[in-house]
């Protein structure tokens, strides 16, 4: 059987081609790292590649997520903090205040001091994240000028006396935040759970008046006896550190929820890498064997190429 020119021409261009092709191929996984430049080319591994990638994408919002949430909580157990020492300090001076050796005047001093622990309280209550208010619950921004969730309002009485009480104005539901899907966590309690509840600013008011009556006890202005101020600060203080309790471990899983998901992280990496990155060595090793295959087949046509017409008679 005889084979044409054309035919045997036609068969040496196919494959140089095909290893043209080829030889292109490899050296554009070398040059960009990648087994694929079209959908076309490997249609499964581009689906897997998808899914991986989405799967990252969700990771990063919730991760992101995580780290807002989580410092936010961080300014709260700070403010918790806060109130811890401010409370401590508040004991020491109704302690203070109690001794027999204090006067009328040495206690009127203590009085002025706890205004200003009333002051302080009031302002770690306020405190904000941002522009978030961080014991406010679920309406932690949208305030009026001047309007803040909590607010001491005074009252004076027709005999003169001025009575004080610190009143709520934040929302009255707990804020959550979501961290992964269909999971939520609690990132801010209402004020009123969180720190009326406790009798905080009671507590504080009382005890001022207290010391400012010189310990004389009299229910008609708000005055009671000291050692019943000291067992309500107690209270408030186990209030305090129960809130701060909930929220450490509130802290600690999402530490731990983020370190699952920089797990997943990496893992989903290395399987994206799979699909995707190409084998530097297997693509050097093919692309070697490819340019030689295909010089010698370059040889090869150059030979066929100068023969005759006479050769085929």
């Amino acid at each position: 059987m005889r084979l044409s020119l054309r035919t045997l021409y036609g068969g040496l261009l196919s494959d140089l081609e095909k290893l043209t092709d080829s030889l292109y191929r490899y050296q554009t996984q070398i040059a960009t790292g990648k087994k694929y430049q079209l959908p076309s080319e490997a249609p499964i591994e581009l689906n897997y590649a998808l899914g991986y990638r989405r799967a990252l994408a969700d990771i990063d919002r919730y991760r992101e997520s995580i780290r807002e949430t989580r410092s936010f909580l961080k300014t709260t157990e700070g403010a918790l903090e806060g109130f811890k020492k401010l409370l401590e300090r508040a004991k020491t001076l109704a302690i203070q205040g109690a001794n027999d050796i204090q006067n009328p005047s040495t206690r009127q001093a203590i009085a002025r001091e706890l205004e200003g622990l009333l002051e302080e309280a009031l302002a770690l209550a306020n405190t904000q994240h941002g522009d978030r208010y961080v014991f406010a619950g679920n309406r932690p921004t949208g305030y009026a000028e001047g309007e803040k969730p909590f607010m001491l309002e005074k009252e004076t009485l027709p005999d003169g006396q001025v009575v004080e009480r610190v009143v709520y104005h934040g929302g009255q539901e707990n804020l959550y935040t979501g961290y992964a899907e269909g999971a939520r966590i609690l990132e801010a309690r209402n004020g009123e759970e969180a720190l009326m509840a406790s009798d905080l600013f009671g507590a504080l008011i009382a005890l001022k008046n207290t010391l400012a009556h010189n310990n004389v006890a009299d229910p008609a202005k708000e005055v009671e006896d000291i050692q019943t101020q000291i067992g309500r600060l107690d209270r408030v203080l186990n209030h305090i550190l129960e809130e701060r309790s909930d929220l450490g471990a509130r802290l600690n899983h999402l530490d731990l929820k983020d370190q699952l998901y920089q797990d997943l992280h990496t893992t989903l990496i290395g399987n994206l890498g799979e699909v995707e990155e190409v084998d530097y060595l297997e693509a050097v090793t093919r692309l070697s064997a490819r340019r030689t295959a295909y010089e010698a087949a370059l040889k090869a046509a150059t030979q066929t190429m100068g023969l005759s017409l006479v050769n085929f008679l």
